[in-house]
């Protein structure tokens, strides 16, 4: 190298040696703080954790939404293919309501009058399933109903027990059904 190079060089190696800390000076510091960090960290973390993972486990789920299954089973022997939401007199029509609180149940409507409403009409497995026969043809509605606090007592008239249920915030799913 020439000779101004290394006088620039070595130039620039001394800058900022005047600012460097003397030697030893974090024994000096961990000393004045009192020795080692303590490691009390992991005594807070570690209830911390737990209490966190108990409050997933025990919080409140909210309910999963109102669901209405049916399936029609036995009665005539149907030519060609059943459509959706046809069926026919004599078929059982199993319904069954799952989620969306803790009060449900299921009404079925034919020709606008109520036929059966679980949990007390005969066929009724509980508050929230059925195993109806379909009787006669003409207009059928299935309805699940749920909610947080009690379900309002049908008064026998689909318009009249929709409006009802509907005021005091019932869920509900309606399924139509056309018995041939």
């Amino acid at each position: 190298m020439t000779e101004p190079i290394a006088r620039i060089e070595a130039a620039l190696a001394s800058l900022g040696a005047e600012h460097e800390p003397p030697l030893g000076w974090e024994a000096r510091v961990l000393a004045a703080a009192g020795g080692r960090p303590k490691r009390m960290l992991w005594w807070i973390s570690a209830p911390m954790a737990l209490c966190a993972v108990l409050l997933l486990c025990l919080w409140p789920r909210s309910p999963a939404q109102l669901a209405l299954d049916m399936a029609l089973e036995g009665g005539p022997r149907v030519r060609g293919e059943q459509r959706v939401g046809e069926g026919y007199a004599g078929q059982t029509l199993r319904a069954k309501a799952t989620g969306g609180g803790a009060y449900r149940a299921i009404r079925i409507y034919c020709n606008d009058k109520l036929v059966a409403a679980c949990p007390a009409s005969e066929g009724c497995r509980g508050a929230d399933h059925i195993d109806f026969e379909l009787r006669a043809p003409g207009r059928c509605n299935v309805i699940a109903l749920a909610s947080g606090s009690p379900i309002p007592e049908p008064t026998g008239v689909l318009d009249a027990d929709l409006a009802a249920v509907l005021q005091a915030g019932v869920a509900k799913d309606l399924r139509p059904l056309t018995v041939r």
